[in-house]
């Protein structure tokens, strides 16, 4: 595990290197040996795990280390720090992926597996999946190759733009958006299918409308990522949720006034939070 600081660093050995994973009240204990981006060794496989907004220092932070073998796997949400970092790493085969687990940390060292989901993983060039993803199905991790690994982003970001600004506006569990948005919501929606339909995501606008209530109804009681971010005073990843929607319409020459209003009304907002807007 790559560390950013050498004061997270010694906190993490003073703590044996132990990491608690918490699964249905179930607790193992795990020895996850740390280091820092500038350790010498060559990397060969990365999993990059920050924030949207983060990735692209993490990974220059570790560029030296890498070999043209290198294999990277994205984890983050949205998009655009994917597209960012197979830009500046195009001799790496880079990954990208869409996570639907669940986890959070009582403690420094100690993550609860709240829920399992899928993990979906592909290459945006047409290359085969590495041998070495297997070892996640001995962690236990459900996940599967996808060949088209954008359409799967490019869904999953229609549907963060329709549910997670709303919820940080709000400050509401994901079960209200709908009341919340109002008569916002349905021209919304049709703005995000033709988002989608310009980056080649084939899919009726019923078909999206009842993926997006599908989702609000199965994750009714949960908190948005980006609800979570805003109330713990943390830097969000609306430029990669919303931003990145925003400047595709504006590239594409589509009209989305309720869109662009909503991504207005959440940089106001976090503005007077005092967070970032981007």
């Amino acid at each position: 595990m790559i560390l950013r600081t050498p004061q997270a660093a010694a906190e993490w050995q003073a703590r044996d290197n132990r990491l608690i994973l918490e699964q249905q009240g179930t607790r193992h204990a795990l020895q996850v040996p740390c280091e820092l981006a500038d350790a010498p060794s060559p990397i060969h496989h990365l999993i990059v795990a920050t924030k949207a907004w983060a990735t692209a220092e993490a990974v220059d932070q570790i560029a030296p280390r890498l070999r043209d073998s290198s294999q990277l796997l994205l984890l983050q949400n949205g998009l655009g720090s994917q597209q960012a970092v197979s830009a500046g790493f195009p001799a790496q085969q880079v990954l990208y992926a869409s996570v639907t687990d669940g986890a959070w940390k009582r403690a420094a060292n100690h993550v609860v597996w709240a829920g399992i989901g899928q993990t979906l993983i592909g290459d945006p060039h047409p290359r085969p999946a590495p041998a070495w993803l297997s070892l996640l199905s001995q962690a236990n991790i459900v996940w599967q190759w996808e060949s088209d690994i954008l359409t799967v982003l490019w869904l999953k970001l229609a549907v963060n733009c329709a549910i997670n600004p709303i919820t940080a506006l709000h400050d509401c569990p994901n079960g209200e958006v709908v009341e919340r948005a109002g008569q916002s919501f349905a021209p919304l929606l049709a703005e995000l299918h033709a988002l989608l339909t310009s980056q080649g995501v084939h899919m009726s606008l019923a078909e999206l409308q009842q993926r997006i209530l599908q989702v609000i109804q199965t994750t009714a009681a949960n908190s948005s990522s980006m609800r979570q971010d805003l109330r713990a005073g943390r830097r969000t990843e609306i430029d990669f949720i919303l931003g990145h929607a925003y400047r595709t319409a504006r590239r594409e020459g589509l009209s989305t006034p309720t869109l662009d209003s909503l991504y207005r009304q959440l940089q106001t907002h976090l503005g007077q939070c005092g967070l970032p807007q981007d």
